[in-house]
């Protein structure tokens, strides 16, 4: 009787440990994250201010960690609709390798959980899951070489639409600022000429330049809100905390139309150099594309410090050298 006595209690501790982990621990609320669907609730913003009011700025509108964990949900790469057309698909690229590596390492889950990588979404007509924000990511998602029950994003919903009509709908994308209806050519484009899935999203080489050059502080973004000073050090706004940070909406593609413009940039990708998307990615094609990328980054660093660039967001007039990125 005793023995059956200890084996209970036994059961009953280990049973209760396993539900104080699971109501209190990280794989609590981990495993009670639903399916993004016509259940899910849009998450609360709250404004964060840190000082910016006093000083004459506007509060931004935040979605805490916690608020994504409470109403938040996960969603296969492939039941995405992006809100634009292209992404640099050399960074996206990096990226993929990157997660490659995390999920042999048994810890893409726990990467992909960090709040810095949910996704904003929004429910339009159909139910269906527009992706605002994050659409590098969700590529390298999608062409990285793992299983594709592993191909999958934690998101949070920002707006639900559903019941509008499509030309009212994609208005009020466009008024809120979460479309970008242009082409890797800069030709404006209707969002019928939108890709329908991630896998379909085109390169834009010039989109992974104006990457390389924020890096490099050829223009200065702003840091996210609630970054510490600590977090901040070395980032190009502390480095360059004299030049006005910009946190304005599209701001690499901004950039990117910019270093168009630019002559030693045209002749660099004169010949092409937009790589076409497919699992796995054409690596020949990128590596290419790396190379004469390389090749035009000190003209766009020139370019972006010249006066003639004085009224882009983040203008940065100190002019330096602009480095390549390794590829991770």
């Amino acid at each position: 009787m005793d023995t059956i006595t200890r084996m209970l209690s036994a059961l009953l501790l280990g049973g209760l440990m396993v539900a104080a982990n699971a109501s209190s621990g990280k794989d609590g609320w981990q495993n009670r994250i639903p399916h993004c669907g016509p259940d899910t609730k849009v998450v609360k913003f709250i404004e964060y201010d840190e000082g910016t009011a006093a000083a004459g700025g506007t509060p931004v509108s935040i979605v805490t960690f916690k608020e994504k964990k409470k109403k938040g949900c996960w969603i296969d790469v492939q039941d995405l609709h992006p809100t634009q057309s292209a992404v640099g698909m050399g960074a996206a690229a990096c990226k993929s390798g990157k997660i490659t590596r995390k999920s042999k390492d048994g810890k893409l889950d726990e990467w992909l959980l960090e709040d810095n990588r949910w996704v904003p979404l929004v429910r339009g007509p159909g139910g269906r899951f527009y992706l605002t924000d994050h659409h590098h990511l969700s590529s390298a998602v999608y062409n990285a070489d793992i299983p594709d029950k592993q191909k999958k994003l934690y998101a949070y919903l920002i707006r639900d639409w559903s019941r509008m009509k499509e030309d009212a709908f994609w208005r009020r994308m466009e008024e809120e600022h979460l479309t970008w209806l242009k082409s890797p050519d800069g030709r404006t484009i209707s969002p019928k000429e939108l890709p329908s899935r991630i896998g379909r999203l085109q390169d834009d080489p010039l989109r992974t330049l104006s990457a390389w050059v924020r890096g490099s502080c050829g223009y200065v973004k702003c840091n996210p809100p609630g970054v510490t000073d600590e977090d901040a050090e070395g980032t190009c706004p502390a480095r360059y905390a004299d030049v006005a940070c910009a946190s304005a909406y599209f701001l690499e593609f901004t950039w990117a139309e910019h270093h168009a413009t630019v002559p030693e940039v045209q002749a660099a990708l004169a010949e092409g150099g937009a790589c076409s998307q497919q699992a796995p990615l054409d690596q020949e094609c990128l590596d290419r594309q790396r190379a004469k990328l390389a090749q035009a980054l000190p003209a766009a660093m020139a370019a972006a410090a010249a006066p003639a660039a004085r009224a882009k967001p983040g203008y940065n007039p100190k002019a330096h050298d602009g480095v390549v990125p390794p590829c991770e």
